[in-house]
């Protein structure tokens, strides 16, 4: 029997350890699932932080017209005092991100009249990352519910051309990522355009970002495939949006 190399050994430890940290039931991944009420997930999540070009961005909305003027020309319509939708206004409108401080101040919100859709971060210690996307949906007249319609995780994987040995971490990783996700389908571009059939009902997708000549980190997305009424056109949104309507 041929020797097991360490380098065979360590791409072992790895492949379980990543394939170990996700749900295996379906469409979840670190205890997360397609499905769930964000605020429900007991996640930290990772500060959203604002720099200047936030502020200015602020003070120059607000120049001429009221907080909710601002929300209606960017096509979001939130029902709450004034100093909430102030508070969350460069998160929301600028940069489209939430975190804990974010969920605490949606929470103050009565109602959500459009699809508000906002990403966040999992806070954790791990080199691959994990984001979180939610949209809101209809939820019997109350508020809205923060649905989970999308998760990602990004590996610390690059493509080969770029991280030559990652070629081998990228083949076996897929492989026992197809065992997890049997449908999942596997792209060069995971932001690129979807043109077939199988790619636009995908699921699960897997394939490589290209942010920058020196990163291009793979990311497994799962996508939330549940036929669900748009907020905006659904009988069940909370009765203040029709008043405001």
């Amino acid at each position: 029997m041929w020797p097991i190399s360490k380098p065979f050994i360590w791409l072992s430890i790895f492949i379980i350890i990543m394939t170990a940290a996700m749900d295996a039931r379906a469409r979840c991944m670190e205890n997360v699932c397609i499905g769930d009420e964000i605020e429900s997930l007991s996640v930290k999540w990772r500060d959203v932080n604002l720099n200047y070009y936030d502020e200015k961005f602020v003070e120059t909305e607000l120049q001429d017209r009221s907080v909710q003027d601002v929300y209606y020309d960017y096509n979001e319509k939130l029902i709450a005092d004034r100093n909430v939708l102030l508070e969350i206004l460069p998160y929301v409108i600028r940069n489209q991100r939430f975190d804990n401080k974010v969920l605490a101040e949606l929470n103050k919100v009565r109602a959500i009249c459009t699809s508000l859709t906002l990403t966040g971060e999992v806070e954790n210690n791990s080199k691959s990352r994990l984001f979180v996307t939610f949209r809101a949906v209809p939820s019997n007249k109350g508020r809205g519910t923060l649905r989970v319609v999308q998760i990602e995780k990004q590996f610390n994987v690059m493509a080969p051309h770029l991280r030559p040995n990652d070629a081998i971490l990228f083949e076996n990783l897929k492989t026992e990522l197809k065992k997890i996700y049997p449908s999942m389908v596997v792209v060069r571009d995971i932001d690129g355009r979807i043109s077939s059939m199988e790619m636009q009902q995908a699921n699960a997708i897997l394939g490589f970002r290209f942010v920058s000549d020196v990163s291009n980190p793979l990311v497994l997305k799962l996508l939330d495939d549940e036929n669900i009424d748009m907020i905006e056109d659904s009988e069940q949104a909370h009765p203040l949006c029709q008043r405001d309507s």
